[in-house]
């Protein structure tokens, strides 16, 4: 079980640095979906794989995303070939949250399926 958390955590790590590496790069890639779409799906993403990488707590995983979110605008308003916007923040924000609640109700409905074995 050890072996598999550690995968996890790479994978988490790897993530970040994808992340990173599409919120830097100096052209942005085309998507069929809109840019607060793909920054939702992101963090989303991210917030899951936060959970199942460290079984951290809830406000651990809010905050680490947030705070990552956050860092990334900034950055990108230093940046001359990009811009930070406060929607695609708030897109963070949202796919953060959503992705927690998603876990929290799979979470959920383990406990419920292991007491009713019982």
């Amino acid at each position: 079980m050890e072996k598999t958390y550690k995968v996890l955590k790479i994978i988490f790590f790897a993530y970040i640095v994808f992340i990173a590496f599409m919120s830097f790069y100096p052209s942005p890639p085309e998507t069929p979906t809109s840019d607060k779409l793909n920054h939702f799906i992101a963090f989303l993403i991210l917030a899951v794989l936060y959970r199942i990488s460290f079984q951290g707590s809830y406000w651990a995983n809010f905050f680490i995303a947030i705070i990552y979110g956050a860092f990334i605008e900034l950055v990108q308003s230093f940046l001359p070939y990009r811009y930070a916007e406060y929607a695609d923040f708030v897109a963070d924000v949202f796919g953060t949250l959503c992705g927690m609640f998603f876990i929290f109700v799979i979470e959920l409905g383990t406990i419920i399926i292991k007491e009713n074995k019982k």
